[in-house]
């Protein structure tokens, strides 16, 4: 019982995650459903105009009379004999009759034609002797004249079948003023476009299946042992004229109030885990670039420094170190700085306006995990480590390089961050059994991003900006004037 419990909720949660990664597809892809919508129509409409064929078509009405006597002469007497066993044999044989190459030649002798160029057919009112007949043909007098020498010729060919018969014309044949099969441009546009859609959807169904990224804490059940230690709500600033947008702060008045007491939510639980390990070190990283890592360890820190503890955060992505001025000026003097013995540590360590002390440099560093693996990074965060109460190390995301691994040698636990709807589980778990051959201890993990249902978070707040490895360079912490970055940047 307990299995098929388990097997329930875990279908539960699939098809949650399928609806809601549908509507996920839809918000950022909707711009594929007005494009399959525009080639679903102009392919209809194309396709319509250049297969268009005019048609036209010519009819006659008129009712059946019989002669009792065996001969066809004109002194023949004919009458309206109608009962239903005259009816059904009219309903059978003049579909037969139509269709055989004994009226199609009586047809080309009368016309002195070679070919028939139209096609007969005829209908029958049940339980009647009335007959509609008509001729459909390419071209409007040939299908006049076919109706006409077929009324005239039909009887002599039926006589072998049904007997003497004659006409007695209601509605003459005809000429078509105009084809019959006009075409609907604007339904045929309609009709594709519908039929876009439609297959738009069906792609956005079969990325949605295909996508697989995290969209709840639920789904990482299974994949990855850890705990959830904050869900940080998607948030992005409103922008102001004549500034650029800056990196997410909890230590400013305007910054939205679900963001400010998710960080403290996360920052408590973390201090929590780390004194329970008495952890000083402390890594944040991700999977990917761009799942807010950084913008998590600039308020980590900044909430741990609100509670008077005294904080380190150093900026290890030696690759795309920027000028840090978010809190004020920094010394400009980063880790490789000191392990090169540029400087000592406590030149280049700057305090800043927010309570907390930051070191990074300004240059970028292309062999930075040499410059990780050096004799000396273990003595120089020891050294650091003892100034204060937490160090935080910005890592970069480790799945593009092993500096995080390096890194988790010399720390004592790690935040893993995960970017809603984003990195695939697999990536996830994959990067982590990579992460987890170092000595330090993954701590849990922080849901970025995540879309909340309710308004009471203020507005709403999305993604922008690169991470730009290889691609020249770009801002983290938000500098004025500088690059800056929003929730998803890192």
């Amino acid at each position: 019982m307990q299995d098929n419990s388990l097997e329930e909720k875990q279908a539960q949660l699939d098809l949650i995650a399928l609806v809601e990664g549908l509507f996920s597809e839809v918000r950022k892809y909707w711009w594929l459903l007005i494009v399959m919508m525009l080639l679903g129509g102009t392919f209809f409409l194309v396709r319509s105009v250049t297969s268009y064929s005019p048609m036209y078509r010519s009819q006659a009405s008129f009712t059946v009379m019989f002669s009792s006597q065996s001969n066809a002469d004109s002194s023949a007497t004919y009458d309206f004999r109608y009962d239903s066993e005259t009816a059904s044999q009219l309903g059978a044989t003049f579909p037969y009759i139509l269709s055989s190459e004994l009226l199609q030649d009586a047809i080309k002798e009368d016309l002195d034609i070679q070919t028939v160029n139209g096609t007969i057919s005829a209908s029958v009112v049940p339980d009647s002797n009335l007959i509609t007949m008509e001729v459909v043909s390419s071209d409007a007098g040939a299908a006049k004249a076919i109706l006409e020498s077929a009324i005239r010729c039909y009887p002599d060919v039926a006589r072998f079948v049904i007997g003497n018969i004659k006409f007695n014309m209601i509605d003459m044949p005809e000429l078509a003023a105009e084809p019959y099969n006009m075409p609907s441009y604007p339904a045929e546009t309609a009709k594709g476009a519908a039929f876009g859609l439609v297959l738009g959807f069906i792609i956005l169904i079969l990325l949605a299946l295909c996508t697989k990224t995290v969209r709840r804490t639920e789904e990482l059940t299974g994949v990855i042992n850890l705990t959830c230690l904050g869900k940080i709500p998607e948030v992005r600033r409103k922008a102001r004229r004549n500034q650029t947008e800056q990196c997410l702060n909890i230590t400013e008045e305007h910054t939205d109030s679900g963001l400010k007491e998710n960080i403290r939510g996360l920052q408590m639980k973390v201090c929590r885990k780390m004194d329970e390990r008495e952890a000083k070190i402390l890594i944040i990283t991700s999977t990917a670039a761009e799942e807010g890592k950084s913008m998590i360890a600039v308020n980590l820190a900044c909430a741990m420094a609100e509670h008077g503890k005294k904080t380190l955060l150093i900026d290890c992505d030696l690759r795309k170190q920027t000028d840090w001025k978010y809190f004020g000026e920094t010394s400009g003097k980063g880790l490789q700085d000191i392990l090169s013995g540029a400087c000592s540590a406590d030149e280049a360590v700057s305090s800043m306006a927010a309570g907390i002390r930051f070191l990074g440099g300004k240059e970028l560093v292309e062999n930075s995990s040499e410059i990780l693996n050096s004799p000396k990074m273990k003595e120089t965060l020891d050294h650091l480590a003892k100034e204060v109460d937490y160090v935080i190390l910005d890592a970069p995301p480790c799945e593009i390089f092993e500096d995080a691994s390096v890194l988790s040698e010399y720390a004592d636990a790690v935040l893993y961050v995960v970017r809603y709807d984003y990195v695939q589980r697999q990536r996830i778990q994959e990067a982590l059994t990579e992460l987890d051959e170092g000595s330090a201890r993954v701590i849990g993990y922080a849901f970025n991003g995540v879309k909340m249902k309710s308004r009471g978070y203020g507005y709403r707040y999305g993604y922008g900006y690169g991470y730009g490895y290889g691609y020249g360079r770009y801002g983290r912490y938000g500098a004025y004037g500088e690059k800056d970055h929003a929730q998803g940047d890192e």
